[in-house]
């Protein structure tokens, strides 16, 4: 099966510009701004999305990362206030995570008070 598997691969032609639509959606997804920049220059190849989204969409993740869901949400909104009504998941995900943090750091009352109320 494998073998199998390795062969039609072989066989199979990626053109050099879908590769480097590949990674560039890589590079911006996990956020690497600079390295977008290198690679817009070298290749030619412009990214889905503004350069300058790049660097507040990563200041969302590191806000959810660091415990800090409030300020993630906060900064959601300011980009786009309207994505949170429009996505109840996402939303429920980052309140799941507040309360997540909140037990986390031992604030069982508030949790519990958070829970009740959202």
């Amino acid at each position: 099966m494998r073998e199998e598997w390795e062969k039609r691969l072989n066989h199979i032609r990626i053109r050099k510009e879908d590769m480097n639509k590949l990674v560039m959606n890589f590079l911006v997804t996990e956020g690497y701004a600079e390295a977008v920049a290198k690679f817009r220059m070298e290749t030619g190849t412009e990214p889905d999305m503004d350069v300058a989204m790049i660097m507040d969409r990563m200041a969302v993740k590191k806000a959810v990362q660091c415990g800090n869901v409030e300020d993630a949400i906060e900064k959601v909104n300011d980009l786009n206030p309207e994505i949170l009504d429009t996505n109840p998941e996402l939303f429920f995900h980052l309140q799941q995570q507040r309360l997540i943090e909140l037990i986390r750091n031992e604030k069982i009352e508030e949790a519990l008070e958070f829970a009740q109320e959202e």
